[in-house]
């Protein structure tokens, strides 16, 4: 392998590292990230002594609110990434494997699908959710949990097409003639043959989607469509630092704190995602 196909390791730790960080926060002798002092507010970094990070604009730690929000962000790349997999990957196998008008007929709905502005079709989402909030908090399921979904859906395209043309190429090998020659059923020849061959591309969407993913939820919790308060996200901290601007306050730090964690951790992704197409040979 390549040099520029080497393993991220560095990266990975690094990434690893975020994340463990993030799932053991309420553990960590952190102050409460929703715990107002007006005493404080608007206190500049310090870096040698608390709070390191400084706080906002009603006294609240910014370092535990980075944490707490890289908690959100990234549960929501990781199980909107889970959800457009649980859609895309059925989805894609069933056209790959199915007959032509089948075929043509799902990828002409994964093309209609596809030509919706992203920001409308997760209004969309969200708003259809909304309608049986009542119903779906009953079973556990939240506006977070909501959010998770919507954003899952919004990305099962790319991995449906990555598995239909799979299935495609698959589906012509030897190996799968002499199955279906024995007699094997469809289900068995998919379960022992085809699928094996699909893990790879499977786990690369997954590393792929993940950061892109985790931008879209940003973009829409700056926006205010995504996250609400008291809940935090890196981008729900970013659009709350970037109200606080003003000209007669020096608050920049709740702007650009919050920004360098979601970009430090989406290059990460992204050098993390490369190595991954690289390895299966993916096109992106």
């Amino acid at each position: 392998m390549s040099r520029a196909n080497k393993f991220p390791r560095w990266q990975s730790l690094l990434l690893l590292g975020i994340c463990l960080v993030a799932a053991f926060a309420p553990l960590l002798p952190l102050a409460n990230y929703s715990t107002m002092d007006v005493s404080q507010q608007l206190h500049p970094p310090q870096l040698i002594s608390a709070p390191f990070l400084g706080t906002d604009a009603q006294g609240r730690d910014m370092l535990s609110r980075i944490i707490y929000g890289a908690r959100i962000s990234l549960s929501v790349g990781i199980f909107g990434t889970l959800v457009a997999l649980l859609i895309g990957v059925p989805f894609g196998a069933l056209a790959g494997l199915g007959s032509t008008r089948r075929d043509n007929a799902m990828m002409r709905l994964a093309d209609a699908l596809e030509s919706i502005p992203m920001v409308v079709f997760i209004l969309f989402m969200l708003s259809v959710l909304q309608e049986y909030r009542l119903e779906l908090a009953s079973i556990g399921f939240g506006r977070l949990q909501l959010f998770f979904v919507a954003i899952g859906v919004l990305f099962w395209l790319p991995t449906a097409r990555v598995v239909r043309a799979e299935c495609l190429r698959i589906k012509k090998m030897a190996f799968v003639d002499a199955a279906r020659s024995q007699g094997m059923s469809a289900v068995r020849i998919f379960k022992q043959h085809i699928l094996p061959q699909l893990w790879s591309s499977i786990g690369s969407m997954l590393i792929i989607t993940l950061p892109r993913v985790i931008l879209m939820e940003a973009f829409l919790s700056f926006l205010g469509l995504g996250v609400e308060a008291p809940a935090v996200s890196w981008g729900r901290l970013a659009s709350d630092g970037m109200s606080t601007l003003n000209p007669l306050v020096d608050a920049g730090w709740l702007l650009y704190l919050p920004s360098i964690a979601l970009v430090g951790c989406l290059l990460l992704f992204q050098r993390l995602a490369r190595w991954a197409r690289d390895y299966v040979n993916l096109d992106s």
